[in-house]
Order: C-alpha cells, then structure tokens, then sequence
C-alpha cells in the first residue's frame, strides 16, 4: 500500500523545476549572443553549431527516456536520478558557456561537447523528476495539484533570472574583468542553485522511495526493448493527441516570442516596452499556475486545456484583426496569455495520465520513456520555429530599420498571430480527437489496474 503524500511532497514538487530554469534560461536567452559577441566564434561556425545543437537536444529526448527506462538505482528508479544527474550535467553546462580553446574551432568542439552531455543527461534525470508525478501516486487530484505547484515553480524561476541573472552576468563580467567569465560563473552558480534543489526535493521523497513502481528499485529494470517503447507511442492516441497539441501551443509561443521584436518596433512602435511586456507575460503565467488546479479538478484537464487554448487563439485573432495602440495590445496580450499558462501547469498531470492508458492497452509501463517525451514539442518547436519566422520576414523581404509600410505590417501581424493561431487551432483539433481520457475514464482505467495488480 503506497503512503499519501505529504503536503511537502505535493507543494513542493516544483523545486526541481525551479532550479532548472534559473540555470537553462541562460542558454535560452544568451547562447547564441554568447557565442558571438563573447566567445568570438566566426558567424559561420555559430550556424553550425546552432543546427548540430538543436539536432542534439531533440535526440537527447527519447535516448534519455531509453535510459532512464533501463536504469534502477538504489534510492529508486526515478528518485535516485535526483541525485546523480544534476551534478554532471552542471559541470558540463559550465564548459557550454566557456572559452578554454585555444583556437574558435577547439572552442567550438568545447562547447559543443558540453552541451551534447549536459543536455542528455539533465534530459534524464528532468524526466525523472517528471516521472515522480505518476510515480508517487494514484490520486487524480494530488497529480493536478504537483502539476499546478510545477507551474508555478517554472514561472518563478524564469522571473526571477530574468530580473537578477541578467544582471548578474554583466555584474560578474565587469568585476573580474573578463566578460566571458560573467557567463561561466553564472552557469557555475546556476548549476548549484538547480543541484540544491533537487537534492532538497530528493530529501522530502525519501519516505516514498518505495512507492508504486520504486518498489523494485535497486533491481534490474523491467525488460523492455527500445521497439517496445516506441510502440507505446504508437498503441497510445491520448499521448499522440497531447504531443501534437502540445507542438501547436508551444511552436505559437516560440514563434509570438521571435516575432516581438518585429511586432514592436514596426507595428506598435513601441520598442522599449518590449521588456515590460515579456516580464509581464512571465507573471501572466504564474498566476494562470495558481489558479490551474481548482480549474481543472472541477472542469477536467481536458476541458480546462481546450477552453483555455482558445482563449490564447481568441486574443491572438483580436490583435491580427484588429488595429491596437501600445497599451491595448498589452491588455489583450495579457489577458489571453492565461490561455497559455493554464495548459502550461496541466502537462505533467495529462501525461500521467497517457502512461497509464498504455499500461492498460499493452500491459507494460514505460512510465520514464512516456515522460521524457514531454519535452520532445520543445525541442521540435524550437527547431520549427526558425524556419517559420525566417519565411514570414522573407516574404516581406524584410531588412533592418526598413521603411514601414502596410505590407510590412500586415506582414509581421500574420506572423506574430495568424499563423500561431492556426497552428494552435490544429493542434487543438488533433487533441479533441485523440485524448480521450477524462477523470471518469481514468477512474476505471486505474481501478482495472489495481484489479490486475491483485490478480
């Protein structure tokens, strides 16, 4: 019989999360201006490095749920990995933002190497921390309530590197008067906040190291063959349906984010407000975490994913439709964020759920291979995006400080929320379709589980 959990369990299971994002968003905001204006890798070199990276990080995805399906350490399958990962992936996230070559070449394989390993290994132990919500319990209502605390956690972390890392960087560069040591001990320093957390979250679990599937850790995983994991994406459409929504929402968010800038400076003409309104969205989406929970325990996930999903469609058609001043737009932007934040907190929650649908359709539980794809929508979308936006600024053969005309901004309108709108539309479609699981559904599907675990 599993213990319940602990309200430090529950509330706290974000704390992973947290750390996580003090430490990547410096990649996130920085990589590829660090590669340029600070390791001083020639542009064609940074092309390179960008692509093989990019390739790397949607790779990592499904060979870290490989591995961490055939792993079983002794503090528990998925707990122990809050332990062993985030010191090595630390230290080699530190060499992704140094420059110990002595040429831009053997910089670049520097480089390249900390960031292949520190990605597939802090993949391994994200999707470990992920797997903790199916893990460590049953209860439909305390998976919703991680998921939400996970929400929340994430959004902090970003807010709060973007208001003191940011400037820490340049703080640390200037004061030991090397720049580029501004970014590797950020990373150092990052990387200890994120190692802290999940050893403080590895502490709070240790009296659930035996719950559900961690009750054979330290023995020899589950046999199941990498066809065997592929399959349950396969047999599983709730996973399908999710992964392809989940593509839609985030590939609409990467790309209102790229395009910003555009949007900004030509449409609204209002440049400086740009960092106001990314901060803004950052705390839009903190408090959508908060509310996340009682939502979607009353309306069911699937329900307050859709509903809020249009809201986000409905304010980006309002903002390409209609012609908004500065302080209109940042209103309407506002408000249908909401629609992006509440999906955001509810992932970890719909996932689980997928997992145990495909322990029901094949008889297997592939619990850390169906987690780790939780990050595979990012990794494409990121990858995706870059395209979109390079063919939107194309078709208005857009070039730096053009002159503004109504082609331009129609241009920039149809890529800053048309375009996202249609792609969420999609993949909204694709969901409605093919996750199917409600709590009722769910509510049989676990008890033929536990009907099957006692037979």
């Amino acid at each position: 019989m599993n213990k319940p959990l602990k309200k430090s369990a529950i509330n706290l299971y974000g704390l992973p999360s947290f750390g996580f994002q003090t430490m990547v968003n410096i990649e996130v905001m920085f990589f590829a201006a660090f590669l340029t204006d600070f390791a001083k890798i020639p542009l064609a070199l940074v092309s390179t490095i960008l692509l093989a990276t990019s390739i790397v990080d949607i790779v990592a995805v499904p060979t870290s749920g490989v591995i961490l399906e055939k792993s079983n350490m002794k503090w528990g399958k998925y707990r122990s990995w809050l332990l062993v990962g985030p010191p090595i992936a630390a230290l080699f996230y530190i060499l992704q933002f140094s420059q110990i070559g002595g040429t831009s070449e053997i910089n670049a394989i520097i480089i390249f190497l900390g960031f292949a390993i520190s990605h597939l290994v802090w993949n391994t132990f994200y999707a470990a921390h992920i797997s903790m919500n199916n893990a460590l319990t049953t209860v439909r209502e305390e998976r919703i309530s991680m998921a939400s605390n996970r929400g929340m956690f994430n959004a902090a972390g970003a807010l709060v590197f973007s208001y003191f890392g940011v400037q820490a960087i340049t703080a640390i560069g200037t004061g030991v008067g090397n720049p580029v040591l501004g970014y590797t001990y950020m990373a150092a320093i990052t990387g200890l906040i994120m190692i802290a957390c999940n050893i403080i979250y590895y502490v709070i679990t240790k009296d659930y190291a035996q719950n559900g599937s961690e009750a054979q850790a330290g023995k020899p995983a589950e046999k199941m063959s990498v066809g065997e994991m592929l399959k349950q994406i396969v047999v599983n459409p709730p996973l399908m349906g999710l992964m392809l929504v989940e593509l839609g929402r985030y590939l609409g968010r990467f790309v209102i984010f790229g395009m910003a800038f555009y949007y900004f400076k030509y449409v609204i003409n209002d440049l400086p407000g740009l960092a106001l309104f990314m901060t803004g969205l950052t705390i839009v989406n903190f408090f959508a975490a908060m509310i996340a929970s009682p939502i979607a325990k009353r309306l069911g996930e699937k329900n307050t994913y859709m509903i809020a999903l249009s809201l986000l469609i409905i304010g980006l058609l309002i903002v390409w439709f209609m012609p908004l001043e500065a302080t209109a737009f940042k209103i309407i932007m506002f408000a249908a964020y909401i629609g992006y934040g509440l999906p955001d907190s509810l992932g970890v929650a719909m996932y689980s759920a997928t997992v145990d649908y495909g322990d029901w359709k094949t008889g297997k539980n592939a619990r850390g291979f169906i987690m780790s794809l939780i990050s595979m929508p990012i990794k494409v979308s990121i990858f995706v995006r870059s395209v979109i936006i390079s063919a939107v600024l194309a078709s208005v053969g857009y070039v730096a400080d053009m002159a503004v005309t109504p082609e331009l901004i129609q241009g920039i309108k149809n890529g800053f929320a048309l375009y996202p709108a249609i792609i969420m539309i999609i993949g909204m479609v694709m969901m409605f379709g093919l996750y199917t699981l409600t709590p009722k559904r769910m509510e049989e599907i676990n008890k033929e589980l536990a009907e099957r675990k006692l037979a």
